[in-house]
């Protein structure tokens, strides 16, 4: 039953993929806008679709009633598409049989990847475990179709959460996570496309095929596609589709393209901070091809309809357009000192950047000491094969294009932060361009170097394709139906053990919220307001440190139960120990609790003692 649930799931959100990209196709047809290839066309066809959509999601937001609100939406975008979903469909089956008549090669990576793409959907479609997922990335659309749309400065981190992010709300509104979950696999399965799309300008069809099926074995690509819950696989999408649409300029330079490729930079700026650092990079390509400036501000107005909604939202509710790292220059006397210094530690944005740490972020080398693990891991590839790019570049156009995006976008990233992670969106172009290199051994005839390279992208394909299966196996065996939902997450989701807890104590005690110090909130099915100081932009300990004024913000926020697991944190523990001491809060609850210590990679758990607290007037 699990089996044939998530592949009804896959077969849904490849009619969603169908119908946004028929969306898409219609806008562009209105636009007389029409690219030289059907890759190109269907690929910024979807990308179009889905940034409209998003858009329109993100409005849902604003209504009374969102579920009702984002089927709306997602009937009247099928509407809209469906005069083209039959040309889409055409022009796909056509780019399906001439990649069948193709060489035996050219079948082979074809068949990889789709394998592949089989094994990341499957796991997709396990419940959800990942970290941050069940921190913020799934945990704020939640409670935003619960409680409605208002800032929650317990879960700071819901100020993050960008345009994307609606596709996961649309999923949950729609009552299933697994297609939120499919809606983020989709984006992955897209930037791969893409990333074959824009190799196959600048070598033969079967080597760009290659270098998709190397970025789905990349590390954090198959993390990302597969069970980590975040939707920054649609930044690599639009940026990679962005290239190839600035590349054209010259070749086909209108207002309508224009418009497009502001479009898609919009999308990635919508999607994360970080993606304004990407999109300023493709501006700046932009007015490389396009120096007059009526239609660079054509550019700017739509990268600011597509992407400016998110910064919007923080602007009306905090006054900072990119809460809370602004706010120190805006109105410091609003500042949680305490909370933005974990922020800027754990993005890598407190740490000084110098110039040869710089320079090795293009190259995907720098290493972030800081956050290690393979989820870092965007392979050795680039580096390794970097010198040979000096073989391909041309001063055309597209090369123009890419290396401007590509190394703009690397220092530009690699000067506000320190996380490698952060370079995905990148990631694609700079494979493709790398390949293009390599590509030039063979027809230099270069043979000992050509070998040695390609044992080298075989060698990482073994590499990949050994860590996905091993990475993915219980997850694979959790969608499949072989694990139990429950057993699954109990070995799986941190902290899942304290959530359920949680709900089974307190699930008959009427209303009231519960205050929690657990990271991972997903599973929690109460009223709860997230309270770590570390990432909870309401709880400041400089404010908090008496017993007084935690009793006052019981009463204000309408607290009743206070969950503690197995300490409080050490910058606020004091008071909230002197009101148990004074018998403000009496446990009534305790549990052992097993979980993880330390990364769950790692698989190391230990006891964890969880007490449920009652408020006393």
């Amino acid at each position: 039953m699990a089996l044939a649930t998530s592949c009804a799931v896959l077969l849904i959100v490849g009619l969603f993929a169908t119908v946004v990209t028929a969306a898409g196709h219609h806008i562009l047809r209105l636009s007389k806008l029409e690219f030289p290839s059907d890759a190109e066309h269907l690929l910024c066809s979807a990308a179009l679709g889905v940034i409209c959509l998003q858009v329109f999601l993100f409005g849902t937001q604003l209504t009374g009633h969102i579920r009702a609100a984002v089927i709306v939406v997602m009937a009247l975008f099928f509407l809209f598409g469906l005069p083209d979903v039959l040309t889409a469909i055409a022009r796909a089956s056509g780019l399906m049989s001439r990649l069948m008549h193709g060489s035996r090669f050219e079948k082979w990576a074809v068949g990889a990847c789709s394998l592949v793409l089989l094994v990341e959907g499957l796991a997709a479609m396990a419940p959800l475990t990942g970290s941050d997922a069940l921190h913020y990335h799934f945990t704020a659309p939640l409670l935003t179709l619960r409680y409605g749309f208002h800032p929650n400065f317990f879960l700071s981190h819901s100020f993050f959460t960008g345009q994307s992010h609606t596709l996961i709300l649309a999923g949950l509104a729609l009552g299933s996570e697994r297609l939120s979950m499919g809606f983020l696999f989709l984006g992955g399965l897209l930037a791969a496309l893409a990333t074959a799309c824009l190799a196959h300008r600048w070598m033969e069809r079967k080597v760009a095929c290659l270098v998709a099926l190397v970025f789905l074995l990349t590390p954090v690509v198959f993390w990302q596609i597969s069970i980590a819950g975040a939707p920054d696989l649609w930044m690599s999408f639009y940026t990679t589709v962005g290239v190839v649409v600035i590349a054209r300029y010259r070749e086909m330079p209108s207002v309508p393209l224009a418009l497009v490729a502001g479009a898609l930079a919009g999308g990635v700026a919508g999607a994360k901070y970080t993606g304004c650092l990407v999109a300023a990079s493709m501006a700046a390509a932009f007015l490389l091809e396009e120096r007059a400036a009526p239609k660079a501000a054509l550019f700017g107005i739509a990268a600011l309809a597509a992407g400016v909604w998110p910064y919007a939202r923080n602007l009306v509710w905090t006054g900072d357009p990119v809460f809370p790292f602004l706010l120190r220059y805006i109105a410091p006397e609003r500042v949680n000192a305490y909370a933005l210094a974990s922020y800027l530690a754990d993005t890598g944005a407190s740490e000084h950047q110098g110039f040869w740490h710089l320079a090795t972020f293009p190259l995907f080398a720098a290493i972030d000491l800081a956050h290690l693990g393979f989820w870092q891991f965007l392979g050795p590839l680039v580096l390794a094969f970097a010198p040979l790019l000096i073989l391909a570049v041309r001063g055309t156009s597209l090369w123009r294009t890419a290396l401007v995006i590509w190394a703009g976008s690397a220092v530009l990233i690699g000067a506000k932060t320190g996380m490698t992670r952060f370079l995905l969106p990148v990631l694609p172009i700079a494979l493709a361009a790398v390949a293009a290199g390599v590509a030039q051994l063979k027809i230099r005839r270069w043979l000992i170097s050509h070998y040695v390279a390609a044992a080298s992208v075989c060698i990482f394909l073994l590499f990949g394709a050994a860590g996905l299966l091993g990475y993915e196996r219980f997850a694979l065996a959790a969608a499949s139906g072989l694990t139990s939902r429950e057993q699954y997450l109990s070995n799986h989701a941190p902290e899942y053990g304290e959530a359920e807890f949680v709900n089974q104590t307190l699930q008959n005690e009427g209303a009231g919220k519960v205050l929690v110090f657990l990271r991972h909130n997903f599973y929690l099915n109460v009223p709860f307001l997230y309270a770590d100081p570390s990432a909870s932009w309401a709880i400041d300990p400089s404010q908090y440190r008496s017993s007084a004024e935690w009793l006052e913000l019981f009463h204000q926020q309408g607290v009743v139960w206070v969950v503690r697991s197995p300490e409080y944190p050490l910058a606020i523990a004091r008071p909230l120990y002197a009101l148990e001491a004074h018998g403000s809060l009496v446990p009534v609850a305790r549990g052992e609790i097993s979980d993880f210590r330390g990364m769950r990679i790692d698989a190391e758990r230990h006891k964890r003692t969880v007490v449920i607290l009652r408020v006393m007037d």
